[in-house]
C-alpha cells in the first residue's frame, strides 16, 4: 500500500507521457528509431523508478515493454530482411522467367530462322534442280538437232545419189530408145531397100519370062 502511494506521483506523470509517446509512435514501424527510443526510454524509467521506488510491478512494467520493443524490433527487422529477401527472390524468378522468355524467344526466333533458311535452301535447290533440268533439255535439243541435221544430211545424199542413179538409168534407157529406134529405123530402110530389090527382080524375072515366052 505505501509502495503504490509511493507511485503514484510517477504514474501520474508517467500516464499523459506515455499516451501522448503511444500516439506519436504508433503510427511508426515498429522497428522505427523513434517508436524504439521512446520505448527504450519509458522502459528504462519504469525499470529505474521501480528499483528506486521499490515497486517489482513497475519495474517489470519496464523490463517486459523493453523487452517488448526489443522482440518487436528484432521481428520486424527479421520481417524486413524477409521481404527483401521475398523481393530478391522475386527479381529473381522475374530475371529468371525474363531471361527463359528471352532464350525461348531466341530458340523461336532461330527456329524460325533456320526454317527460312531451308526454305530458302529448298527454294536454291529447286532454282539449281530447274537450271539444269534446262540446261539438260537444251542439250538433248542441241544433240537431238545435230542428230537430225546428221540424218537429214545422209538422207539428201541418198536422195542425190538416189536421183542421180535415176537420172543415170533414165539417160541409158534414152541412149537404148533412140539406138533402138536408129536400128529400126535402120531395118526399115533395109527391108524397103530390100524390097526394092526384090521388086526389081520380080519384074527382071517376069520380063525375061515374057521374052522367052513371045520368042
Amino acid at each position: 500500500m505505501i509502495s503504490t502511494l509511493i507511485s503514484l506521483p510517477y504514474e501520474l506523470t508517467r500516464r499523459p507521457v506515455v499516451a501522448v509517446g503511444d500516439g506519436l509512435t504508433g503510427r511508426l514501424r515498429e522497428d522505427a528509431a523513434a517508436r524504439r527510443y521512446f520505448d527504450k526510454a519509458i522502459g528504462t524509467a519504469d525499470q529505474l523508478a521501480g528499483n528506486l521506488l521499490r515497486n517489482g510491478e513497475i519495474a517489470l512494467r519496464g523490463a517486459e515493454r523493453l523487452e517488448r520493443s526489443a522482440g518487436l524490433a528484432e521481428a520486424a527487422t527479421l520481417e524486413r530482411r524477409a521481404e527483401v529477401k521475398r523481393e530478391k527472390a522475386r527479381v529473381t524468378q522475374a530475371t529468371g522467367r525474363q531471361r527463359a522468355e528471352a532464350r525461348r524467344d531466341a530458340a523461336q526466333e532461330k527456329l524460325e530462322r533456320g526454317l527460312e533458311e531451308a526454305d530458302a535452301v529448298e527454294a536454291q535447290a529447286k532454282r539449281d534442280a530447274r537450271a539444269q533440268a534446262r540446261k539438260a533439255a537444251a542439250k538433248k535439243k542441241a544433240a537431238a538437232d545435230r542428230e537430225a541435221s546428221v540424218k537429214k544430211a545422209a538422207a539428201d545424199q541418198r536422195r542425190e545419189r538416189t536421183d542421180q542413179a535415176a537420172a543415170a538409168k533414165e539417160k541409158a534407157a534414152q541412149r537404148r530408145a533412140t539406138a533402138e529406134l536408129e536400128a529400126a529405123r535402120n531395118n526399115r530402110d533395109a527391108a524397103a531397100d530390100a524390097r526394092k530389090d526384090a521388086d526389081r527382080l520380080e519384074d527382071l524375072t517376069e520380063a525375061k519370062k515374057a521374052k522367052r515366052q513371045s520368042s
